[in-house]
């Protein structure tokens, strides 16, 4: 499949439903080779087969981003089969919406171990490749919220990891530098996903009731990645937000 990344590499963690899958499918339209991360096998293969079939080149990888031993073998997997990695996007997460005083530590362990330490696990993993290669460096791009902007009430967790998320974009941007790696973070607003339906049980990508009901569809932030990553390695759109024009709680926000 041609396009502007074609031959290179990806990795996208989360990839088997919502915006994982769609930054999946566009990434390998765009004509990289993807690896797709998750823990249900016949959805990872669901998305293979149909990036297959659309003559593209998809990996189904399942694994469960809260151990550390899958995540290494997720991407020492994808290096030997293809080669190199030059993409990895760390989607994979957790809603978290529980009042604080209902907040025990290992719900909170679990909600840090899967949104914040699995981006960090395989960040480390990716950079050994990303080093090690020829030629050196990679594109790390970080799936964060809205949230990190302006929070929604009772999702501390949730609220702190994506949080988190713009400390390690922020920092594996420093670092990369030595050798390439450049890392990236998008920030979207309400969009269609499995997430969404836990709260709106009628939930469609597009417009609602009223336009303060619309759902992005996970292909408008897919298409913000494909654009981090196929800029000139010496250019890094290092953050993006992107968003229902009319969502309420940001924009405008008192």
């Amino acid at each position: 499949m041609a396009g502007q990344l074609a031959g290179r590499v990806a990795i996208v963690t989360g990839a088997s439903a919502g915006i994982g899958e769609a930054i999946a499918v566009a990434l390998a339209r765009a004509g990289a080779h993807v690896a797709l991360a998750a823990r249900r096998p016949s959805e990872l293969e669901r998305v293979a087969a149909a990036i297959a079939a659309a003559g593209g080149s998809a990996l189904a990888v399942p694994c469960d981003v809260g151990k550390e031993a899958d995540i290494v073998a997720l991407v020492a997997r994808t290096a030997q089969t293809f080669g190199r990695i030059d993409i990895l996007v760390n989607n994979a997460g957790m809603t978290a919406h529980r009042k604080i005083e209902d907040i025990s530590l290992e719900y909170w362990n679990d909600v840090l171990a899967v949104n914040l330490t699995s981006a960090m696990l395989a960040s480390r993993e990716a950079i050994k490749v990303m080093k090690s290669q020829t030629p050196q460096g990679g594109r790390i791009v970080n799936i964060g919220s809205v949230s990190q902007k302006t929070p929604r009430a009772e999702s501390l967790g949730y609220t702190v990891t994506k949080h988190g998320l713009q400390g390690l974009t922020h920092q594996l941007t420093l670092d990369g530098r030595a050798y390439g790696v450049v890392a990236s973070i998008v920030h979207p607003g309400v969009t269609y996903s499995s997430f969404v339906g836990q709260w709106r049980k009628d939930a469609q990508p597009g417009a609602g009731a009223t336009p303060q009901d619309y759902l992005m569809h996970g292909e408008d932030v897919a298409g913000v990645v494909v654009m981090m990553c196929a800029l000139p390695p010496e250019v890094n759109l290092y953050e993006a937000t992107i968003l229902p024009n009319e969502q309420r709680s940001f924009i405008g926000r008192g």
